[in-house]
């Protein structure tokens, strides 16, 4: 199996009093029975996401805000070098957005070629996450129990709103956010996160379980049944047997 734990580079924010009255957060909770996470071939977790009772590791490299600036702001400068081209007379307003279109095309194309990995990981073993870094920013590693998260507010029309995002731990007061959107929106994603990450319950729903759910019992049947570690809704054992031992056991 794949050791996925990264060394911990953060332990908490510099202005957290701050951040934990911000009105977008989203607090650590099984809000919800989750949507399951599928079992993936083999191939699809080359390309998607590796899942064990102990690490979930999703495959991002980072490419998507490169092309997508990128690629943006070179069709911008092309449709004024046409305009140029044809004759037309660029105003000094156009001269501006076609100087900013051709900055932006270079320092998206150095980004794409320069960027560090990026990396996303929910260290369930060890209670750790890891989220990407801001543009050339390392990874950043921190526990679980002391990351926030937020939700998007979306366009005019609620486009792209209610995605669940990591805060990143920053310096200075302007924060920077990695998406964490696994599920169909913040509360749906924070609930499948939250029941993964809280060890000491079983494993949340879905078949890319389903192989892990014996042995992950079996420790935590070893450990006594420790009581959750974060608030939520019921989570029963995968048998009525399993439940009835943890409750005769674990007092829960």
């Amino acid at each position: 199996m794949v050791d996925f734990k990264r060394e911990i580079t953060h332990t908490g924010y510099k202005f957290e009093k701050q951040l934990k009255k911000y009105y977008h957060r989203v607090e650590k909770q099984i809000f919800k029975l989750p949507h399951g996470m599928d079992k993936l071939s083999k191939r699809e977790e080359e390309k998607y996401r590796y899942t064990t009772d102990q690490f979930i590791m999703f495959h991002t490299k980072g490419s998507i805000t490169p092309l997508l600036g990128g690629g943006i702001s070179l069709i911008l400068a092309l449709i004024f070098v046409d305009s140029f081209f044809s004759g037309e007379k660029l105003e000094w307003f156009e001269l501006f957005i076609f100087s900013l279109s051709c900055i932006l095309t270079f320092f998206f194309a150095i980004y794409y070629f320069t960027k560090p990995k990026k990396e996303q990981i929910l260290n369930r073993r060890d209670g750790l996450i890891t989220m990407t870094g801001f543009y050339w920013q390392k990874n950043i590693t921190m526990p679980f129990k002391d990351c926030l998260f937020a939700y998007t507010t979306g366009g005019g029309d609620g486009t792209g709103a209610f995605m669940l995002q990591a805060i990143r731990p920053t310096k200075s007061r302007l924060n920077s956010y990695d998406d964490f959107m696994i599920s169909a929106d913040c509360y749906d994603s924070m609930s499948l996160i939250c029941w993964y990450m809280d060890k000491n319950r079983p494993l949340p729903p879905g078949d890319a379980f389903d192989e892990f759910r014996q042995q992950d019992y079996e420790r935590r049947k070893a450990e006594g049944f420790p009581r959750p570690l974060y608030p939520g809704i019921a989570t029963p054992e995968a048998t009525k047997e399993q439940q009835k031992e943890r409750m005769a056991i674990g007092g829960w």
